[in-house]
């Protein structure tokens, strides 16, 4: 196979697993929220009635029983902002896919280097934490780590020198990227974390009546 070919069923396979963990329904109206051409669009579409693609601006009026978001909040200025109006629009669940910190070292570095609009990769608790911050609760959590080529990857990287440089330095006993670079056979391999939340918007108590007056 060759690596383009890889890389493609690398992705679709990852796709696949965020479609089912968004447990899509034929009925929902989905709004995915992604800077640029969204894949996870493009895979919920046959499973949902209908989805609309928006930008981190300004978001459509909802509400939408489906709000999705991969690889969004880590390249907002402001995170908490964003999940606050997606939750405000959303009528049902949120679905976030976004890369997490599980290891020493600074794994946004690395992300960086190759995407300078990445600014900054939290921790599972501090994904949760700007959760709760927007307004929102967490129904499912999902963490995992993949193991990937990293040839593919840095196939559009402006550093990709750089990133190969301090990989192979970390191999050699180097700082810690928190990459976890290995080499299996004679490539280059590194792992990335994942967290896949699903979410809703907290549901406040109306206030109580007031006691009638005597």
């Amino acid at each position: 196979m060759s690596q383009a070919s890889s890389q493609a069923a690398e992705a679709a396979g990852h796709l696949r697993r965020l479609v089912d963990f968004a447990e899509p329904r034929p009925d929902d109206t989905c709004l995915d929220v992604s800077l640029g051409a969204s894949a996870l669009a493009s895979a919920i579409r046959p499973s949902v009635r209908e989805v609309t693609s928006a930008g981190i601006g300004p978001l459509p009026e909802g509400p939408f029983t489906l709000v999705t978001a991969r690889l969004t909040l880590a390249r907002a200025a402001d995170p908490v902002g964003l999940l606050r109006d997606m939750l405000r629009i959303c009528g049902g669940r949120l679905v976030l896919a976004d890369l997490v910190r599980t290891r020493t070292g600074d794994g946004s570095h690395i992300e960086r280097l190759r995407d300078p609009a990445h600014t900054a990769t939290p921790t599972p608790p501090e994904l949760i934490e700007l959760l709760r911050r927007a307004g929102g609760t967490m129904r499912r959590f999902d963490v995992f780590t993949i193991e990937r080529p990293v040839e593919p990857w840095l196939a559009q990287a402006r550093e990709a020198d750089r990133i190969r440089r301090e990989l192979a330095a970390e191999l050699d006993g180097g700082p810690r990227t928190g990459a976890r670079p290995r080499l299996i056979g004679r490539e280059l391999w590194f792992a990335q974390s994942w967290a896949y939340i699903a979410a809703e918007p907290v549901r406040r108590r109306p206030p109580a009546p007031a006691p009638p007056r005597r």
